[in-house]
């Protein structure tokens, strides 16, 4: 472990931008990462299926750019980040709450060190014999957006950790980007709100790539089975929801989830109307 403070040359010059960085950081790993490229991935502890997809989809494909992948070691999205960011031979950065010496989630202990073990870097703010306390996880935050060049939101709800980080990110004068969610889940509560409020919507990788200028194309996703029933559906004429729904006779709450699937994974787009077609 390694001690640096503000005045040395190898602190991270983005949150040197920030209005409040911290005076010292706690490093283990990969020091270089620090002042690399990086995008946080933030979202809910108790996350749905369609956000551990889009998790996955996202932490390896920007991993595959060379894109640091910037989280805070919590349980839910934030390990999901962190284990397929890896998994694509990236490289990730962990944002403790904590001193080193008092992991948390402990569950998680396993995570930091193959964070460690692949190249990986973990920090903190602390003491490394700084105990667990809940009320430090939201100033974390600011570190976690400060690091990075832009935060991607993948699900919370109202109040979360996840939203705070978000606000920290607007006032660091960060990118935020966002995954759209249907009206009628309670985790796509504060993406749509930031969407809303002026977020970068964004469905794939290539969205957030193309936004940073990185050129190499991203791997298409091989469309899953339970989706080819409404995909054959969706032509080149424009069709609505509500048409999808009559043809394919499932729940509305189904047929949203799997649309915003086929849209991410570049399927098909949605145009003005709520009305899709495929993508060419």
């Amino acid at each position: 472990m390694i001690e640096i403070k503000k005045s040395d040359k190898i602190y991270p010059k983005r949150l040197l931008e920030i209005q409040n960085p911290p005076e010292k950081l706690y490093v283990e790993g990969n020091v270089d990462l620090l002042n690399s490229n990086c995008i946080a991935i933030v979202g809910a502890r108790k996350f749905t299926k369609y956000g551990e997809k889009c998790t996955i989809k996202f932490a390896g494909q920007l991993s595959k750019k060379g894109i640091c992948i910037v989280s805070g070691l919590a349980s839910g999205i934030d390990t999901i980040a962190h284990i397929n960011s890896m998994k694509e031979k990236g490289r990730t950065i962990a944002v403790l709450g904590s001193g080193f010496k008092h992991i948390y989630p402990p569950e998680n202990q396993i995570l930091y060190e193959k964070i460690l073990e692949n190249d990986g870097c973990v920090i903190s703010e602390h003491e490394p014999e700084t105990q667990v306390d809940r009320a430090k996880f939201p100033i974390r935050n600011r570190i976690i957006s400060g690091l990075s060049m832009g935060t991607l939101v993948i699900e919370a709800k109202y109040r979360s950790g996840t939203s705070t980080t978000a606000k920290h990110a607007i006032k660091q004068h960060k990118d935020v980007f966002c995954i759209p969610h249907p009206i009628d889940t309670v985790t796509g509560y504060t993406p749509n709100l930031l969407i809303q409020h002026g977020a970068q919507l964004v469905t794939s990788a290539r969205d957030i790539i193309e936004y940073y200028n990185y050129e190499e194309e991203v791997e298409k996703t091989k469309m899953p089975q339970e989706y080819e029933e409404i995909y054959t559906l969706i032509g080149q004429l424009p069709i609505s929801v509500n048409e999808i729904i009559k043809k394919c006779k499932k729940e509305i709450s189904e047929v949203t989830e799997i649309l915003c699937m086929l849209e991410l994974d570049g399927y098909i787009i949605n145009l003005p109307g709520n009305l899709y077609v495929r993508k060419l």
